[in-house]
Protein backbone atom coordinates (compact mmCIF):
# COMPACT_ATOMS: atom_id res chain seq x y z
CA UNK A 1 0.00 0.00 0.00
CA UNK A 2 1.35 3.45 -0.91
CA UNK A 3 2.29 5.76 1.93
CA UNK A 4 -0.21 8.51 2.61
CA UNK A 5 0.42 12.04 3.81
CA UNK A 6 -1.04 14.72 6.03
CA UNK A 7 -0.26 18.42 6.12
CA UNK A 8 -0.34 21.54 8.26
CA UNK A 9 -1.00 24.74 6.32
CA UNK A 10 -0.72 27.92 8.39
CA UNK A 11 -0.96 31.43 6.97
CA UNK A 12 1.98 33.70 7.87
CA UNK A 13 -0.15 36.33 9.57
CA UNK A 14 1.53 36.03 12.96
CA UNK A 15 3.13 33.59 15.40
CA UNK A 16 1.58 30.28 16.38
CA UNK A 17 -0.67 30.26 19.44
CA UNK A 18 -2.12 27.42 21.48
CA UNK A 19 -4.98 26.83 19.04
CA UNK A 20 -2.72 26.50 16.03
CA UNK A 21 -0.41 24.21 18.00
CA UNK A 22 -3.41 21.97 18.74
CA UNK A 23 -4.34 21.56 15.07
CA UNK A 24 -0.70 21.07 14.06
CA UNK A 25 -0.25 18.42 16.75
CA UNK A 26 -3.45 16.60 15.81
CA UNK A 27 -2.42 16.52 12.15
CA UNK A 28 1.12 15.40 13.02
CA UNK A 29 -0.06 12.64 15.36
CA UNK A 30 -2.61 11.35 12.87
CA UNK A 31 0.06 11.10 10.16
CA UNK A 32 2.76 9.58 12.36
CA UNK A 33 0.38 7.03 13.92
CA UNK A 34 -0.45 5.83 10.41
CA UNK A 35 3.15 5.83 9.22
CA UNK A 36 2.34 8.64 6.81
CA UNK A 37 4.44 11.60 5.73
CA UNK A 38 3.65 15.01 7.20
CA UNK A 39 4.21 18.20 5.23
CA UNK A 40 4.14 21.88 6.06
CA UNK A 41 2.64 24.26 3.52
CA UNK A 42 2.67 28.01 4.02
CA UNK A 43 -0.58 29.47 2.70
CA UNK A 44 0.88 32.87 1.84
CA UNK A 45 -1.29 34.05 -1.07
CA UNK A 46 -3.15 36.73 0.91
CA UNK A 47 -0.21 39.11 0.77
CA UNK A 48 -1.93 42.09 2.48
CA UNK A 49 -2.33 39.96 5.62
CA UNK A 50 1.15 38.40 5.64
CA UNK A 51 3.51 39.65 8.33
CA UNK A 52 7.30 39.92 8.01
CA UNK A 53 9.06 37.19 9.94
CA UNK A 54 5.88 35.18 10.56
CA UNK A 55 6.94 32.19 8.46
CA UNK A 56 10.28 31.88 10.26
CA UNK A 57 8.49 32.20 13.60
CA UNK A 58 5.97 29.47 12.68
CA UNK A 59 8.64 27.04 11.52
CA UNK A 60 10.78 27.68 14.59
CA UNK A 61 7.75 27.05 16.82
CA UNK A 62 6.95 23.73 15.14
CA UNK A 63 10.58 22.68 15.37
CA UNK A 64 11.01 23.52 19.05
CA UNK A 65 7.84 21.54 19.88
CA UNK A 66 9.19 18.46 18.09
CA UNK A 67 6.72 18.68 15.20
CA UNK A 68 9.28 17.95 12.50
CA UNK A 69 8.10 17.78 8.91
CA UNK A 70 9.09 15.77 5.87
CA UNK A 71 10.71 17.28 2.79
CA UNK A 72 10.97 20.97 2.00
CA UNK A 73 8.41 23.49 3.19
CA UNK A 74 5.89 24.23 0.43
CA UNK A 75 4.71 27.78 -0.40
CA UNK A 76 1.47 28.55 -2.20
CA UNK A 77 3.03 31.73 -3.58
CA UNK A 78 5.30 29.50 -5.69
CA UNK A 79 2.29 27.79 -7.31
CA UNK A 80 0.28 30.69 -8.71
CA UNK A 81 0.71 29.42 -12.28
CA UNK A 82 -0.78 26.07 -11.20
CA UNK A 83 -3.84 27.79 -9.74
CA UNK A 84 -4.26 29.95 -12.85
CA UNK A 85 -4.26 26.82 -15.01
CA UNK A 86 -6.91 25.26 -12.78
CA UNK A 87 -8.97 28.44 -13.09
CA UNK A 88 -8.65 28.33 -16.87
CA UNK A 89 -9.74 24.68 -16.81
CA UNK A 90 -12.85 25.56 -14.79
CA UNK A 91 -13.61 28.43 -17.17
CA UNK A 92 -13.32 26.09 -20.15
CA UNK A 93 -15.83 23.79 -18.47
CA UNK A 94 -18.29 26.66 -18.01
CA UNK A 95 -18.01 26.48 -14.22
CA UNK A 96 -17.19 30.14 -13.51
CA UNK A 97 -18.40 33.66 -14.19
CA UNK A 98 -17.02 37.16 -13.71
CA UNK A 99 -18.38 39.32 -10.92
CA UNK A 100 -18.18 43.10 -10.57
CA UNK A 101 -20.18 43.31 -7.35
CA UNK A 102 -18.63 45.56 -4.72
CA UNK A 103 -17.78 44.25 -1.27
CA UNK A 104 -20.54 46.49 0.10
CA UNK A 105 -23.12 44.89 -2.23
CA UNK A 106 -22.06 41.33 -1.48
CA UNK A 107 -21.64 42.00 2.22
CA UNK A 108 -25.33 42.75 2.51
CA UNK A 109 -26.23 39.29 1.19
CA UNK A 110 -26.15 36.27 3.53
CA UNK A 111 -25.90 34.08 0.43
CA UNK A 112 -24.52 35.46 -2.82
CA UNK A 113 -27.58 36.24 -4.92
CA UNK A 114 -26.04 35.54 -8.32
CA UNK A 115 -26.16 39.17 -9.49
CA UNK A 116 -23.46 38.64 -12.15
CA UNK A 117 -24.10 35.05 -13.19
CA UNK A 118 -24.71 36.04 -16.81
CA UNK A 119 -21.26 37.64 -17.18
CA UNK A 120 -19.03 35.48 -19.35
CA UNK A 121 -16.28 38.03 -20.07
CA UNK A 122 -13.96 39.78 -17.62
CA UNK A 123 -14.28 43.46 -16.84
CA UNK A 124 -11.78 45.69 -15.03
CA UNK A 125 -11.65 45.10 -11.30
CA UNK A 126 -13.76 41.91 -11.32
CA UNK A 127 -13.59 38.71 -9.32
CA UNK A 128 -14.15 35.20 -10.65
CA UNK A 129 -16.80 33.06 -8.98
CA UNK A 130 -17.65 29.36 -9.08
CA UNK A 131 -21.15 28.51 -10.28
CA UNK A 132 -22.53 26.17 -7.64
CA UNK A 133 -25.86 25.53 -9.38
CA UNK A 134 -27.96 23.06 -7.38
CA UNK A 135 -25.25 20.45 -6.85
CA UNK A 136 -25.23 18.69 -3.48
CA UNK A 137 -21.86 17.86 -1.92
CA UNK A 138 -21.60 15.10 0.66
CA UNK A 139 -18.67 13.52 2.44
CA UNK A 140 -17.88 11.54 5.56
CA UNK A 141 -15.83 13.56 8.01
CA UNK A 142 -13.52 11.43 10.15
CA UNK A 143 -14.55 13.36 13.26
CA UNK A 144 -17.92 14.99 12.56
CA UNK A 145 -19.57 12.19 10.58
CA UNK A 146 -21.60 12.42 7.39
CA UNK A 147 -22.09 15.88 5.90
CA UNK A 148 -24.48 16.93 3.15
CA UNK A 149 -24.59 20.45 1.77
CA UNK A 150 -26.31 22.23 -1.10
CA UNK A 151 -24.00 25.19 -1.61
CA UNK A 152 -26.70 27.24 -3.32
CA UNK A 153 -28.49 27.23 0.03
CA UNK A 154 -25.47 27.93 2.25
CA UNK A 155 -22.98 30.22 0.50
CA UNK A 156 -24.00 30.59 -3.12
CA UNK A 157 -21.47 31.14 -5.90
CA UNK A 158 -18.13 31.60 -4.14
CA UNK A 159 -15.00 33.52 -5.13
CA UNK A 160 -12.07 31.69 -6.78
CA UNK A 161 -10.02 34.77 -7.64
CA UNK A 162 -10.50 38.04 -5.84
CA UNK A 163 -10.98 41.45 -7.43
CA UNK A 164 -7.39 42.34 -6.50
CA UNK A 165 -6.16 39.33 -8.51
CA UNK A 166 -5.29 37.14 -5.51
CA UNK A 167 -6.23 33.47 -5.82
CA UNK A 168 -8.83 32.72 -3.16
CA UNK A 169 -8.54 30.08 -0.44
CA UNK A 170 -11.14 27.60 -1.83
CA UNK A 171 -9.34 27.26 -5.16
CA UNK A 172 -5.73 27.13 -3.93
CA UNK A 173 -6.50 24.73 -1.08
CA UNK A 174 -8.56 22.44 -3.31
CA UNK A 175 -5.84 22.27 -5.96
CA UNK A 176 -3.10 21.53 -3.41
CA UNK A 177 -5.06 19.05 -1.31
CA UNK A 178 -6.61 17.35 -4.35
CA UNK A 179 -3.36 16.71 -6.22
CA UNK A 180 -3.24 13.15 -4.86
CA UNK A 181 -0.28 13.39 -2.49
CA UNK A 182 -2.27 14.53 0.55
CA UNK A 183 -4.54 11.71 1.70
CA UNK A 184 -5.81 13.05 5.06
CA UNK A 185 -6.53 16.63 6.04
CA UNK A 186 -6.79 17.02 9.81
CA UNK A 187 -7.63 20.61 10.69
CA UNK A 188 -9.76 22.78 12.96
CA UNK A 189 -13.51 22.50 13.16
CA UNK A 190 -13.83 26.15 12.15
CA UNK A 191 -12.92 25.09 8.60
CA UNK A 192 -15.64 22.45 8.35
CA UNK A 193 -17.99 24.96 6.74
CA UNK A 194 -15.53 25.59 3.89
CA UNK A 195 -15.01 21.92 3.03
CA UNK A 196 -17.97 21.44 0.70
CA UNK A 197 -16.85 24.34 -1.50
CA UNK A 198 -13.34 22.89 -1.72
CA UNK A 199 -14.73 19.48 -2.60
CA UNK A 200 -16.84 20.99 -5.37
CA UNK A 201 -13.66 22.48 -6.87
CA UNK A 202 -11.84 19.16 -6.47
CA UNK A 203 -14.67 17.25 -8.13
CA UNK A 204 -15.07 19.66 -11.04
CA UNK A 205 -11.33 19.58 -11.74
CA UNK A 206 -11.30 15.78 -11.60
CA UNK A 207 -8.83 15.77 -8.70
CA UNK A 208 -8.61 13.27 -5.82
CA UNK A 209 -10.56 13.84 -2.63
CA UNK A 210 -8.53 13.47 0.56
CA UNK A 211 -10.21 12.29 3.76
CA UNK A 212 -11.13 15.14 6.09
CA UNK A 213 -11.22 15.25 9.86
CA UNK A 214 -12.16 18.44 11.70
CA UNK A 215 -10.93 18.53 15.28
CA UNK A 216 -12.08 20.78 18.12
CA UNK A 217 -10.60 24.28 18.26
CA UNK A 218 -9.28 26.12 21.30
CA UNK A 219 -11.51 29.02 22.36
CA UNK A 220 -11.14 31.79 24.92
CA UNK A 221 -13.40 32.29 27.92
CA UNK A 222 -15.84 34.21 25.69
CA UNK A 223 -16.15 31.20 23.39
CA UNK A 224 -14.20 32.85 20.56
CA UNK A 225 -11.64 30.94 18.53
CA UNK A 226 -8.08 31.81 19.49
CA UNK A 227 -6.69 34.02 16.74
CA UNK A 228 -4.81 37.21 16.10
CA UNK A 229 -8.16 39.02 15.99
CA UNK A 230 -9.03 37.80 19.50
CA UNK A 231 -5.54 38.68 20.79
CA UNK A 232 -4.34 35.11 21.31
CA UNK A 233 -1.01 34.99 23.09
CA UNK A 234 1.93 33.64 21.06
CA UNK A 235 3.38 30.32 22.18
CA UNK A 236 6.18 30.57 24.72
CA UNK A 237 9.08 28.71 23.06
CA UNK A 238 10.77 28.18 26.42
CA UNK A 239 8.06 25.74 27.58
CA UNK A 240 7.38 23.32 24.70
CA UNK A 241 6.72 20.34 26.97
CA UNK A 242 4.09 22.24 28.97
CA UNK A 243 2.50 23.56 25.77
CA UNK A 244 2.26 20.05 24.32
CA UNK A 245 0.70 18.68 27.50
CA UNK A 246 -1.98 21.37 27.27
CA UNK A 247 -2.88 20.52 23.68
CA UNK A 248 -2.74 16.76 24.27
CA UNK A 249 -5.13 17.17 27.18
CA UNK A 250 -7.40 19.29 24.95
CA UNK A 251 -7.29 16.52 22.33
CA UNK A 252 -8.32 13.93 24.93
CA UNK A 253 -5.01 12.10 24.59
CA UNK A 254 -4.18 9.63 27.39
CA UNK A 255 -0.54 10.63 26.87
CA UNK A 256 -1.13 14.12 28.28
CA UNK A 257 0.04 12.92 31.69
CA UNK A 258 2.70 10.50 30.43
CA UNK A 259 6.13 10.80 32.06
CA UNK A 260 8.42 12.48 29.56
CA UNK A 261 11.48 14.66 29.80
CA UNK A 262 11.38 15.99 26.25
CA UNK A 263 8.87 16.93 23.60
CA UNK A 264 10.08 14.04 21.46
CA UNK A 265 9.36 11.53 24.23
CA UNK A 266 5.92 12.99 24.89
CA UNK A 267 5.01 12.96 21.21
CA UNK A 268 6.17 9.35 20.93
CA UNK A 269 3.83 8.39 23.77
CA UNK A 270 0.98 10.35 22.17
CA UNK A 271 1.59 8.74 18.78
CA UNK A 272 1.23 5.29 20.30
CA UNK A 273 -2.16 6.12 21.79
CA UNK A 274 -3.55 8.44 19.09
CA UNK A 275 -7.18 7.88 18.20
CA UNK A 276 -9.79 10.20 16.74
CA UNK A 277 -12.23 8.51 19.12
CA UNK A 278 -10.48 10.28 22.03
CA UNK A 279 -11.36 13.75 20.74
CA UNK A 280 -13.76 15.70 22.96
CA UNK A 281 -17.17 16.72 21.66
CA UNK A 282 -16.78 20.33 22.78
CA UNK A 283 -14.13 22.96 22.11
CA UNK A 284 -11.53 23.25 24.88
CA UNK A 285 -11.09 26.60 26.63
CA UNK A 286 -7.61 28.08 26.80
CA UNK A 287 -6.21 28.63 30.30
CA UNK A 288 -6.47 32.27 31.31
Amino acid sequence: MDRGAGRFAPSPTGPLHLGSLLTATASWLDARARGDAWYVRIDDLDTPRNRPGATDSILASLDCHGLHWDGPVRYQSARIAVYERALADLAARGCVFFCSCSRRTVGSQRIYAGNCRARRAPTPDCSIRMRVDEVAVDFDDLVCGHRYEVLAETVGDFVLRRRDGIIAYPLATAVDDGAGEITRVIRGRDLLASTAAQLLVIDRLGLTRPAYGHVPIVVNTAGQKLSKQTHAAPLDPSRPLANLRLVLEALGSPAAAAPAGTSTELLAAATGTWSIDHLPATDPVAPS
